[in-house]
């Protein structure tokens, strides 16, 4: 995540399953073995598909290869009619993007152009309340309880409240308490990132302050590659000086002018960037695409690409 606004446990079932989803790849060779690695995909990516048909959209993700899933809160659905559907078809979904109930309407309705960004930026930060982060956390750990999730994800944190050192100390203290509420309730909370937490206010970047200054057992990371990309930051360098604090990365690319762009069609490194986040103790990685014009071709294509270098 996510941008609605930007363009604008388990292992393999069986063999069959594997041969199902090469031949819907037209990549029997990719998926003749399980991958090292589980390739996840946000389900953000097909987010105008699950609301006309959910379960028959999770059915082709399984089948395209994707194992893992991670999740808008439970998508203003019951979470335990989303885990029973996520079991029937393979699944498993380890983390969930903060969507306490009502804030996933609203989400739907930014994606699909229902309401103006303003809107959608008040709503949003309105339901991030920082003197409220324990409820909002509460509210989220009784969706991913029954969904079987170990991560609760903060997924964005707006440019208007990174404009000064103040702002940044006041998310940096929101953040603490919100990591010890989820460790207390049994989770871990995690921390996604946009391209403006890397932008300097003064000699400072507010990601560097955010890792510093946040409880290194208590919040981990979840690295949006494009993002991260498209701020000229350096990425294996970070897996490299903070091993232990990235779990999760969004396996998304970017063009040059900014624009999201399919895994192996942007600037992304792919190839170098797997293995260093590997070794710096990533678990998941998620494919996410912000409003794709063709959703299911892009998950297709990413899985086809990916799946090979995991």
């Amino acid at each position: 995540m996510m941008n609605p606004f930007a363009m604008s446990r388990r292992s393999l079932i069986g063999g069959t399953a594997a041969v199902g989803a090469a031949a819907l790849l037209g990549g029997g060779a990719t998926l003749a073995r399980p991958p090292r690695r589980p390739l996840g995909i946000q389900l953000y990516t097909l987010m105008t598909l699950l609301d006309a048909d959910f379960e028959g959209t999770i059915a082709k993700v399984a089948a395209m290869g994707y194992r893992e899933v991670e999740t808008l809160g439970s998508f203003g659905r019951d979470p335990a009619f989303v885990r029973a559907v996520f079991d029937r078809h393979g699944l498993v979904s380890p983390s969930q993007h903060i969507m306490p109930p009502g804030l996933y309407e609203v989400f739907d309705d930014g994606v699909a152009g229902r309401i103006d960004r303003a809107t959608f930026e008040r709503k949003f930060i309105e339901a991030f309340d920082f003197t409220r982060v324990e409820g909002l956390i509460d509210a989220c750990a009784k969706q991913a309880g029954p969904l079987g999730q170990k991560y609760i994800t903060w997924q964005i944190t707006w440019p208007s409240q990174l404009q000064s050192l103040a702002q940044i100390k006041q998310l940096i203290a929101a953040l603490n308490r919100a990591a010890d509420a989820a460790h207390d309730r049994g989770f871990q909370l995690a921390y996604h990132n946009h391209d403006q937490e890397f932008r300097k206010l003064g000699g400072d970047v507010p990601y560097d302050l955010i890792l510093k200054d946040t409880d290194p057992a208590r919040l981990k990371f979840e690295l949006d590659l494009a993002w991260a990309t498209k701020a000229r930051v350096d990425v294996r360098g970070y897996f490299a000086r903070n091993p232990g604090r990235f779990r999760m990365v969004h396996m998304k690319d970017i063009a040059a002018d900014g624009s999201v762009r399919d895994p192996g069609t942007g600037m992304v490194d792919f190839r170098r960037i797997i293995p260093a986040a590997e070794r710096a103790g990533v678990e998941h990685f998620f494919v996410e695409y912000d409003v794709p014009t063709d959703p299911l071709r892009t998950a297709a294509d990413a899985q086809k690409y990916l799946a090979p270098l995991m």
